[in-house]
């Protein structure tokens, strides 16, 4: 018999060459989840530095990937390990407090939400440092996948998703909790940075409740390896395929 609680939170790191923040960020995870049953899983997704070994030693469930295959591939990696029903993200490089967990996964928690957040651009969000760039091209992109999950994607699919604002204020974090039904019901193909945005379009057209939740950030500009506009384009890419997509099956 199965004797995994039913509220056991799968916590999952995508980690890469991240030795300087790894073993501290684990640390505060299991501070913040104190009280409430959980895991700790790891994916060590091609380090070249002692990423793996110190997660290891901290007790945590490791999966490793020899080379580097991407952030995308290194979360649905993760998940197949995951044993819980409630599914974590965050990043690995210390930019995301712990602390937040709690907050993060309350609407799931009392049943509000199947998949949610963690927003930066929120008013009680705490984000001491900003940087401008990186601030207005994620509102751009939070704006434009807003319009495609609220309009395109109803028209595309012939309303059979509901034709609705959905407000999406931080596409691209990386720290968000899902349930694993829902994680199950989300066509998800990118391998890379796409996959956070990708989840949202995934998760409004397989109807799931979408809400976000404010957390703090150390947003530093150098901590972050992904490319305004690479990661960008692949992402308008890959969203454009899919609604080209949806359009094609109705």
């Amino acid at each position: 018999m199965d004797q995994t609680p039913a509220n056991l939170v799968s916590v999952i790191i995508p980690a890469r060459d991240e030795a300087g923040s790894i073993g501290s960020l684990i640390s505060s995870i299991k501070k913040s989840l104190t009280g409430l049953p959980h895991e700790i899983i790891v994916v060590d997704d091609g380090s070249k530095d002692r990423t793996g070994e110190i997660a290891r030693g901290n007790g945590t469930v490791i999966v490793s990937h020899e080379k580097n295959l991407g952030k995308g591939a290194a979360m649905k990696a993760g998940v197949q390990h995951a044993r819980g029903n409630i599914i974590v993200f965050l990043d690995g490089d210390g930019a995301h407090d712990p602390r937040d967990i709690p907050g993060v996964i309350a609407p799931v928690l009392r049943g509000e939400a199947d998949f949610v957040i963690g927003s930066r651009a929120l008013p009680q969000s705490e984000v001491p440092f900003s940087p401008l760039t990186r601030r207005l091209s994620n509102n751009l992109a939070s704006f434009v996948i807003s319009v495609i999950i609220s309009f395109l994607l109803p028209l595309a699919t012939l309303f059979k998703c509901p034709l609705k604002y959905i407000k999406v204020t931080d596409c691209t974090s990386g720290f968000r909790a899902i349930t694993k039904r829902g994680w199950q019901k989300l066509d998800l193909r990118s391998q890379g940075f796409e996959i956070e945005t990708e989840m949202i379009y995934e998760a409004a057209r397989s109807k799931l409740t979408i809400t976000e939740a404010p957390i703090s950030c150390n947003w530093d500009s150098q901590l972050s390896r992904l490319s305004i506009f690479k990661d960008g384009m692949r992402t308008l890419s890959l969203l454009a395929g899919r609604l080209m997509g949806n359009i094609g099956r109705r």
